[in-house]
């Protein structure tokens, strides 16, 4: 059977190739498409940079996770779900973490990326035209700090099983947020 690949994801399959043999921060966009026959353009048509590429590599996981807003989620086995790309690819991950910085990098393309999913779906969970202010800011709070979390723990040699992280993650939930992400 021959399997399609959308364009998004054969950019995704030449940035993960070209990360076997070279640091992330060292591969150019011209690179990546000439590596997969495909012109800046239509690179630029899907991502604004690289980096957005990377995130979107990570997030894809989220999004399918995230798609169905009628059936409640799991916030550890989503926790989980957040770690096993980086544990089954692992030498990219830590190729991208390490040579990624600044504004534009992988971990804060990833973590924007990933609140404005989640956001959306408890949006959409909760029929509210906006997120309340104050929840948002719990939110954001808590994602960035979990990511960091996630990061330590993946860069550190993954010291403990990824359900304990998830757990302890899962704890240090602030209480605003628990009535949204903790629905069954």
């Amino acid at each position: 059977m021959i399997i399609r690949q959308t364009t998004k994801e054969v950019l995704a399959a030449s940035m993960m190739e070209l990360a076997k043999t070279k640091s992330v921060d060292k591969i150019s966009v011209k690179e990546i498409v000439k590596n997969c026959g495909l012109t800046a353009t239509t690179f630029y048509n899907h991502f604004q940079d690289k980096y957005q590429l990377l995130a979107w590599i990570y997030n894809r996981n989220i999004e399918e996770l995230l798609a169905d807003t009628k059936s409640p989620i799991n916030w550890q086995a989503a926790l989980i779900a957040c770690c096993t790309p980086l544990q089954e690819n692992r030498a990219f991950y830590k190729n991208v973490l390490k040579n990624t910085a600044g504004q534009t990098s992988f971990r804060y393309q990833t973590n924007d990326y990933a609140i404005a999913l989640w956001m959306e779906y408890i949006r959409k969970r909760e029929c509210w035209q906006e997120v309340p202010d104050e929840i948002s800011f719990y939110f954001r709070f808590y994602m960035r700090a979990l990511s960091e979390a996630i990061n330590d723990w993946f860069l550190d040699g993954e010291k403990m099983p990824v359900e304990e992280l998830a757990a302890r993650i899962d704890a240090a939930m602030p209480e605003p947020l628990k009535p949204y992400l903790r629905k069954r």
